[in-house]
């Protein structure tokens, strides 16, 4: 139960980090990309110190390769998509777009790993999908403002290519140690962004946000609770739960709690929306106790 219990934990502190950042209002996506990046790199190095770990220079070439894709894919491309995205939407429409993200490992991780959709997964996927989309359909209010469809398509694409990430680093996860995995992983992400940022000479922009200022009362707090301390937690759901689908399902219930968030900072949540937190809460209890 420990990769569950992780994988429930980071659903919940990723939601509370997508609410901090969309409180800071607009900061450029990729200046904030690097910042969260470079503070989490160093929590997490102080982490390897004082716990005594040092790198695993004996991975094998493949298992470092997949760090790296991954690292790519999800810490460069898929973060800096998703927070572009993010801030041409609200918190809660923000949340829905996540939609895409479990049935995307489901369907990759059949395809890559080899996994078979099985048990609590079979059972209480199609709640969490069902609940989910209920959560995303709603009657057009007139006189209320439309949807920002490329925000959306941005936050979707965000999110689809995390889901990607996380699937092509499974494999290298099972055979190294949390902490120093999570590191590699952020840092060669980190590097990826600083040498892209270099080459477009916007290094300027993050130089700015990294300076202490009164925006940190949101995005500091948002990035040790949405990378640090998300990301051991992601990671770890991945690395300790047999299927990579269960870790997914239980990480979509951020979705919900974005929508508890968003409701708490005054956005109005029609009533279907919560009725389908509450189906997407129900799948997830399946998932953990069914096997």
């Amino acid at each position: 139960m420990l990769g569950e219990a992780m994988a429930l934990a980071c659903a919940l502190c990723w939601a509370s980090a997508v609410w901090l950042f969309r409180r800071a209002g607009a900061v450029d996506a990729k200046a904030l990309n690097i910042y969260k990046n470079v503070i989490a790199s160093a929590l997490l190095l102080a982490l390897m110190a004082a716990t005594g770990r040092s790198f695993d220079w004996q991975r094998s070439t493949g298992d470092w390769a997949a760090l790296v894709v991954s690292a790519a894919l999800g810490l460069s491309l898929g973060d800096t998509l998703f927070f572009l995205g993010l801030q041409r939407v609200g918190t809660s429409v923000a949340a829905v777009t996540d939609c895409t993200y479990a049935p995307t490992v489901a369907v990759l991780s059949q395809l890559i790993l080899g996994e078979a959709l099985q048990g609590g997964v079979l059972l209480g996927a199609p709640l969490v999908v069902a609940g989910l989309g209920l959560l995303s359909w709603q009657r057009p209010t007139p006189g209320a403002p439309p949807v920002d469809r490329t925000g959306v398509a941005l936050c979707v694409a965000g999110v689809m290519v995390t889901a990607t990430a996380v699937v092509v680093a499974k494999p290298a996860l099972g055979r190294s140690d949390l902490i120093e995995a999570t590191t590699v992983r952020l840092i060669a992400g980190t590097a990826i962004l600083v040498v892209w940022d270099g080459f477009a000479g916007r290094l300027h922009h993050t130089a700015a946000l990294l300076r202490p200022q009164p925006l940190w009362r949101w995005i500091l707090p948002a990035t040790i609770i949405g990378t640090f301390i998300s990301m051991l937690l992601w990671m770890g759901g991945f690395k300790y739960t047999a299927e990579a689908t269960r870790a997914a399902l239980l990480n979509q219930m951020g979705t919900v709690f974005a929508l508890i968030f968003a409701a708490i900072s005054g956005d109005v949540i029609p009533g279907r929306r919560w009725a389908g937190a509450a189906l997407a809460f129900a799948g997830a209890v399946t998932v953990l106790v069914v096997r």
